[in-house]
């Protein structure tokens, strides 16, 4: 009944995690899908993202939506910044819950669907989740954080896991253990094209401050010909752009891409087929078991 296939002819109500721009990036490719398929979407983000959206969907409908107040103090100390946040992020997540039922009296959707937001859904309309991450990769004494996860996820009607179950990329983080899920394979906002590879490119991603840190190393990095990057330097081979099509063509054109080993580049690689090599975000136990399992690209 929730598979992506069978999701047609709708008026859904969509909105992503802004744990640096990977979530955004990745729903686009899962959104033009669903207009594919002849649905309506309305996006729900935050208000700098409107342009990005719009310049993929020029005619879509979007909402000014708070994304999560997380505050990272950039020393790889994840856990830590989030337990010292805690409760504010509760808050935030049954704020979302409210908000979410409004809009959907307001816009009279269908559908909801969450990429990796705890508390976009509605008790009034089915609600689904999108993730990668069906098991957390976490260290002993963080196991509790797993059923934190899997209470917040079992509040949907379903899950949508974004791998491909015969050709994994995400390895033991996506295997599931849910009856309400399934594998929708994997997006990317770009698509596989003809450009010659002929650049090698870095890539500025993940949550501030540590977009700043990867920023400063790959500056170091005279092999590099361009950086896109959300962070103005005064190198000039940084390239910032609110308007993403302006530069994916650099990404169709990459031999290698450097960055943050998040799972939506690793998918970028992958749909792209060029090289990677990636570093995980320092702290964060996702990005450091993703590296691992892709040796290639790191």
């Amino acid at each position: 009944m929730y598979e992506l296939e069978s999701i047609k002819d709708q008026r859904i109500l969509y909105s992503y995690l802004n744990w640096g721009k990977g979530h955004l990036s990745r729903s686009i490719g899962v959104i033009r899908v669903l207009i594919q398929q002849g649905n309506t979407v309305i996006v729900a983000g935050e208000s700098q993202d409107k342009s990005i959206i719009q310049s993929y969907f020029p005619s879509i409908e979007f909402i000014d939506f708070p994304g999560y107040p997380f505050q990272f103090s950039g020393k790889g100390n994840f856990t830590a910044d989030l337990w010292k946040t805690r409760t504010e992020l509760q808050k935030f997540i049954l704020k979302e819950m409210e908000e979410v039922e409004k809009i959907t009296v307001q816009h009279q959707p269908s559908l909801v669907i969450s990429d990796h937001r705890y508390g976009f859904r509605s008790s009034i309309i089915p609600s689904i989740f999108i993730t990668h991450q069906v098991q957390l990769a976490l260290k002993w004494w963080q196991k509790p954080a797993q059923f934190i996860h899997r209470r917040y996820m079992s509040s949907f009607n379903h899950i949508w896991i974004m791998d491909d179950k015969k050709s994994s990329i995400a390895g033991k983080l996506s295997q599931n253990t849910l009856k309400n899920a399934s594998f929708i394979g994997h997006f990317s906002r770009l698509e596989e094209t003809n450009f010659p590879k002929d650049i090698i490119l870095g890539v500025v991603n993940g949550p501030a401050p540590y977009n700043q840190q990867l920023l400063e190393k790959l500056v170091q990095n005279p092999t590099i010909d361009v950086i896109i990057s959300p962070i103005t330097h005064t190198d000039s081979r940084v390239i910032q752009a609110a308007n993403w099509q302006e530069v994916d063509n650099y990404f169709h054109r990459a031999k290698k891409i450097y960055g943050y080993a998040g799972y939506s580049t690793i998918m970028d690689i992958v749909i792209l087929k060029t090289q990677g090599a990636l570093i995980p975000t320092p702290g964060q136990t996702e990005q450091v078991y993703l590296a691992k399992l892709h040796p290639r690209l790191s």
